[in-house]
């Protein structure tokens, strides 16, 4: 117990940064902080960024309790924490959708995360930017990526800025004491992490919204998007230290077993996570292990990100209809969420869960290929996560028939492992059926809500190189042929 409060006490300090209040602190112009007589506060948030929606928790570190951020407008909803990732554009003027229920509205700029990756890797022919496209052409606007990138810098900086609000009514004064430190944790998927140019332009898109914080709250819900332009163009504090150390990025995968890795139910082995969204599933495989220092360590063999979300299915029953109008997507969306039997979404399911199967055998095949001793790919245990998960297709179509390929000895049935509720989160109330349902949304905020010096070290797929043929074991037997009789 003693170096578990140790190593607390210096967590507090060694990620803060010297200017750190020039972003914590709220006071408007003109009016000085008070000498303050109290500790400082240290908040860490833990943003989620989802396809379809955003989920937050915050963590008091000092006393190493947390918290679920939820909207005030959102209070009776079943899932009161979900943010919607949903922006519409409507005569130049930008505005958030306040709407759990609606997914596809006119003129909507929705599945703002998978548009910003498509940026990032120079894909401007990803169908998943067709609507912003659209709405360039209706606003003449030219620049594509500068549209998703005001999008997102808006999107983020708006859902901070509520979250810091609730942050000064639970902690009163946060921000008045110059070492009140803020700092932001947010997730991208293992596979699209690795890559530079996604990372940095995920980790520039926070940081520029950190920064505008306090001066687009104002604007919420809606603003012109000549004048977020403007804003932005005039922005000066998005570079500083001071805020590039306050944000971080970290595998999305990490983040969803933050709480496994950390509880009593964890133990050090091979696992498949398969993570289901709105608009892709992140597929990753890690080997979880204690180093010497007996701190968790996640080796990441492979990871991919396939187009394959609850939004797939919803796009594929649309097609086959001719109708990709975001009135009929909503409509099946609906529809699907319902449970319906309709034939269109029936076939659209079993069309996505083909593929699933088929990416699943191409994620165990590249794992088993990183491996020195392949039979340990038998041992492997399957993680299920996010909020479209379902039993058809996502878990079938993970577990049955690529679990009985080729690259087992024999069909296995993998041990399919929960993740528990965390002990150190405030749920206000619920009853703990509740909370097992809404940690399937929160599991990767809660893992994103640890100063990131806390947070589990882990290595990239990409940085973990396959064994040569001579290192694998069981090893192949070469069979000389016979010998001619020239040979003797």
């Amino acid at each position: 117990m003693f170096w578990i409060l140790i190593r607390k006490f210096f967590a507090l300090f060694r990620t803060k940064p010297p200017e750190a209040s020039i972003f914590a602190g709220s006071q408007k112009d003109g009016q000085s902080a008070s000498p303050q007589r109290r500790d400082a506060h240290i908040v860490q948030i833990g943003l989620d960024f989802g396809t379809a929606f955003s989920k937050c928790i915050c963590r008091d570190i000092t006393k190493d309790k947390a918290w679920i951020y939820i909207p005030p407008s959102f209070n009776n909803y079943d899932f009161p924490f979900l943010i919607p990732s949903l922006l519409v554009l409507n005569n130049s003027m930008l505005q958030h959708v306040q709407d759990q229920n609606i997914h596809y509205p006119e003129k909507g700029l929705y599945h703002l995360k998978q548009a910003m990756v498509a940026i990032a890797l120079g894909r401007d022919q990803d169908p998943v930017l067709e609507p912003y496209k659209h709405a360039m052409q209706e606003s003449n606007k030219t620049d594509l990526p500068g549209l998703v990138e005001s999008c997102a810098v808006y999107l983020f900086a708006i859902t901070l800025g509520m979250v810091k609000e609730d942050i000064r009514k639970r902690l009163p004064g946060f921000g008045d004491h110059p070492e009140d430190y803020l700092a932001v944790n947010i997730a991208v998927p293992v596979a699209e992490a690795q890559e530079k140019e996604v990372a940095d332009f995920f980790g520039n898109v926070v940081c520029e919204a950190l920064s505008l914080v306090d001066e687009l709250k104002e604007k919420y819900p809606a603003i012109k998007l000549e004048e977020l332009i403007r804003i932005r163009k005039n922005n000066q504090q998005s570079q500083s230290p001071a805020i590039r150390e306050a944000c971080y990025i970290y595998p999305e995968v990490s983040a969803n077993v933050q709480g496994f890795v950390r509880s009593r139910v964890a133990s050090p082995d091979i696992y498949l996570f398969s993570d289901t969204g709105a608009g892709t599933v992140d597929q990753s495989t890690f080997i979880f292990y204690h180093e010497s220092d007996n701190t968790e360590r996640l080796n990441f063999l492979y990871g991919q990100v396939l187009p394959l979300g609850a939004g797939r299915i919803d796009f594929l029953a649309a097609e086959s209809s001719g109708k990709l109008d975001p009135c009929h997507l909503e409509a099946i969306r609906q529809k699907r969420e319902q449970g319906s039997k309709d034939q269109a979404i029936l076939q659209a399911k079993n069309n996505v869960g083909e593929d699933l199967k088929k990416g699943t055998v191409k994620t165990l095949a590249q794992t088993k290929g990183k491996m020195i001793n392949q039979d340990n790919i038998h041992e492997i245990k399957v993680i299920f996560g996010g909020g479209g998960h379902c039993e058809h297709p996502y878990e079938r179509c993970v577990v049955r028939e690529p679990f009985s390929h080729s690259l087992f000895r024999e069909p296995i049935a993998p041990p399919v492992v929960g993740l528990p509720i965390p002990p150190d989160l405030t749920f206000d109330g619920q009853n703990e059926s509740t909370q097992r349902r809404w940690m399937r949304r929160l599991n990767v905020a809660y893992g994103l809500s640890f100063l990131k010096d806390d947070l589990v070290s882990f290595t990239y797929p990409k940085d973990i190189e396959a064994p040569d043929p001579e290192e694998i074991w069981p090893r192949i037997r070469k069979i000389l042929d016979a010998v001619s009789k020239d040979e003797c």
